[in-house]
């Protein structure tokens, strides 16, 4: 590390990278026993390396109990300051290593996880023939600790607000109705109306809280009234859930292209959030990264699946929709979004 020019202490001999980061581990897991795991460290030798910590920085950073870990005001901006520290030297290690073979290694990508389940991974094992040399890992965000401590090269998100220096693309928009399976609607009868819905038993996904301006009043309402069967935040679950009889829930309508024994109640849909495409400009400058914004834009593109277009598209008329080459203008609209 380099010394010290000026009269002040020597920053670089209080700060250990390696000990930031069993820091950030320790802040995001929650607890120093799930720590290990990520970290491969017992846990004396974290309990150890967090006392030195505080010690050399001469502020405590935690407060330990049998529930876990709680961070302090100083810990706060700790793990705020070292986040920022993980997503440069993630950024350092993404743009100068390989550079020799840009279109070869990882890429990281951050998807919802019933968009990664039901949607991107149908068309991974294609891309991975074509693409042997790139390796994927997808962080659906399901999980305490996520795969990632820095910044991702690609993003999926409904989130409306991105980092203000990152491109935007709007890649699909989401139609959202009601779905139940057959058994359901033959053991419980299907919904007269669509304030009939709440009397049903509901499944419903507890993280999903963006974009709240795209559902209808009545959706609103129902989502107020309804007590649910079943809340959780996993989207995979709560699809398997409605698949499976457990009550009525909505769903994207882009799911009856992949399970068509999903029945979608007769009613208009309840929301239509867009799913957007984010990345800092310099990513996809690399090779590697280029190749799966490409693949996205296939998996997503609204001419060959009509159900990511921004008008709504009944799945009874998905067929009639889907065109079997896409014609040349819809093939421009596509470049345009590759270059948005």
């Amino acid at each position: 590390m380099r010394e010290s020019t000026s009269g002040d202490e020597d920053v670089w001999g209080k700060l250990d990278w390696n000990d930031v980061r069993v820091f950030l581990a320790v802040a995001e897991s929650g607890s120093l026993n799930a720590a290990t795991g990520i970290l491969g460290m017992t846990q004396p030798t974290i309990s150890r390396r967090m006392d030195d910590l505080e010690i050399r920085l001469g502020a405590r950073l935690l407060w330990r109990s049998p529930r876990g870990i709680q961070l302090t005001q100083a810990g706060e901006t700790m793990h705020r300051l070292a986040s920022g520290m993980a997503r440069f030297g993630e950024s350092i290690v993404r743009d100068l290593k390989g550079k020799d073979r840009d279109d070869a290694g990882q890429v990281s990508l951050t998807a919802p996880d019933g968009t990664t389940t039901y949607f991107l991974m149908p068309a991974l094992a294609d891309f991975q023939r074509a693409n042997p040399q790139i390796n994927l890992s997808v962080d659906c965000g399901v999980g305490p600790v996520g795969l990632m401590m820095g910044e991702p090269d690609l993003a999926l998100e409904f989130s409306e607000d991105g980092e203000p220096d990152h491109t935007s693309i709007p890649i699909a928009h989401v139609h959202y109705a009601f779905y139940a399976s057959r058994d359901y609607l033959n053991t419980y009868g299907a919904p007269r109306t669509l304030a009939d819905v709440a009397n049903h038993r509901m499944v419903r996904l507890a993280t999903f809280k963006d974009q709240q301006a795209t559902w209808t009043n009545k959706a609103k309402a129902i989502r107020e009234l309804a007590s649910s069967q079943l809340m959780t935040n996993s989207s995979a679950t709560m699809v398997e859930a409605i698949r499976c009889g457990v009550g009525i829930g909505s769903l994207p309508t882009s799911i009856s292209s992949i399970l068509p024994e999903l029945q979608m109640l007769d009613f208009e849909p309840v929301a239509h959030p867009t799913l957007w495409l984010r990345h800092h400009p310099l990513a996809v400058e690399r090779g590697r990264v280029h190749l799966v914004k490409e693949w996205l834009l296939r998996v997503f593109d609204p001419v060959a699946k009509p159900w990511f277009r921004k008008e709504f598209i009944h799945p009874s008329d998905f067929h009639r929709q889907t065109p079997a080459s896409p014609p040349r203008a819809d093939k421009a609209y596509v470049a345009d979004r590759r270059t948005a």
